[in-house]
């Protein structure tokens, strides 16, 4: 089958890394991505959705099928104003879950998420892994959106 200008194809963007090493998390907390925010504006050309990769290692295998979620914590949401950080019981903006596979080497784990936050923060939450995640995890996100093929 041809692909014609008028079908509609996956636009991505240019990878942007919001953790390059990040701290250890424990069993069922939660910790930030600190090194950038991502914006949909300044860094996804005005992308709704981005494709999330998270590299992380566990010293003594996860629970296979339990989950490192993602949350988002808005910027810029009234004037200057942000929205609270996500907490372990206080999560009101999440974007997905990254399943773990019951292994100690590197997994590399993929999220694609529909409509992010114009600008945010993001956060990892170990739910429930059993495990800590070693430090040095990295996390990085992609723009995406859909457009006709020109």
């Amino acid at each position: 089958m041809a692909i014609t200008t008028n079908d509609m194809i996956v636009k991505l963007g240019t990878t942007k890394t919001i953790e390059s090493n990040g701290v250890s998390i424990a069993n069922n907390t939660i910790v930030k991505a600190d090194d950038a925010t991502y914006s949909i504006v300044d860094d996804g050309d005005n992308a709704p959705d981005a494709e999330f990769v998270l590299a992380c290692s566990f010293a003594t295998a996860p629970t296979v099928n339990t989950t490192l979620d993602l949350y988002a914590a808005e910027q810029d949401i009234d004037g200057t104003n942000d929205a609270a950080d996500p907490t372990t019981t206080y999560k009101p903006r999440y974007i997905g879950s990254f399943v773990v596979n019951s292994v100690t080497t590197t997994q590399y784990l993929k999220l694609r998420a529909n409509d992010v936050p114009t600008i945010a923060y993001y956060f990892l939450h170990n739910n429930g892994t059993g495990q800590t995640v070693n430090a040095g995890w990295t996390l990085k996100v992609t723009p995406r959106t859909v457009g006709p093929k020109v």
